[in-house]
């Protein structure tokens, strides 16, 4: 398959499933994958990347990596762009393994439960990575990690951050072999800023529910604590990602997040 036809049918999720593939779009997002171990395809081009050093680097990152450059003309990558303006350069690369590793000691996991923002995920993604967080994980109704706008929006964190779409049973069967307990965020839980880090579990993941909907009904009944984030009067809720980044850093543990 060409790889400007392969790259328009990854448009699709079930054509990224299929093909184990992803998009990568934008000078900035394509230069963090060339600089990552992720293997890629090719890259598409167009003539105008030639037009600055940013650009012209792109070239030589792929090509002293032996990757194919093939040049389009602009609509032939706008067809195969999500953005407007994937500024001359999108690259396809092999999407990295989703297995689970086994905890090697203290653990910390994000439990994505029908999250399906694309920018908020990419968001997620990036501040888990950021605060050492073991694996993201997303359940059934999330957004597919591999979404062209969610790559741009993790900002490369997915290049290097393990992520796996699970099931619910299948990480309910992980968390129970390896002992992590689930925690999610309540109004009614208990005070973020008061917990004792000292005390928190070794391996623990923290659920983070869609921001209409909440928890999904097994979640919900699964989860051993709930924590809350003391607000001022009269907000009555954070964007998803924004809490997500405080409970995150709050959660991390007396030790280190790592696996």
């Amino acid at each position: 398959m060409k790889l400007l036809t392969l790259a328009r049918d990854l448009q699709r999720r079930k054509a990224r499933e299929k093909h184990g593939r992803f998009v990568a779009e934008g000078v900035r997002t394509v230069e963090t994958l060339l600089a990552s171990a992720v293997p890629v395809t090719g890259v598409l081009v167009t003539a105008s990347l030639r037009a600055d050093d940013r650009g012209l680097a792109v070239l030589q990152m792929a090509e002293a990596r032996r990757i194919p450059v093939v040049e389009v003309t602009d609509a032939e990558l706008a067809s195969a762009a999500d953005t407007d303006t994937p500024q001359g350069v999108l690259a396809v690369a092999s999407i990295p393994s989703a297995d689970l590793a086994a905890p090697a000691g203290d653990a910390r996991y994000l439990v994505l439960d029908a999250l399906q923002d694309p920018g908020n995920v990419g968001t997620v993604v990036r501040t888990a990575a950021a605060l050492g967080v073991t694996a993201t994980i997303a359940l059934p109704g999330t957004v597919d990690f591999w979404n062209a706008k969610v790559v741009r929006g993790s900002m490369g964190a997915l290049f290097h951050h393990p992520v796996s779409s699970r099931s619910w049973e299948a990480f309910a069967s992980f968390a129970a072999r390896h002992g992590v307990s689930l925690v999610a965020a309540d109004t009614d839980g208990e005070r973020l800023d008061t917990l004792d880090r000292d005390r928190l579990p070794r391996r623990l993941a923290l659920v983070v529910g869609n921001e209409g909907a909440g928890l999904s009904p097994h979640l919900a009944a699964a989860v051993e604590r709930r924590v809350t984030i003391p607000m001022a009067p009269g907000v009555e809720s954070l964007n998803v990602a924004v809490a997500t980044g405080i409970l995150l850093f709050q959660l991390r543990g007396a030790a280190p997040a790592g696996g």
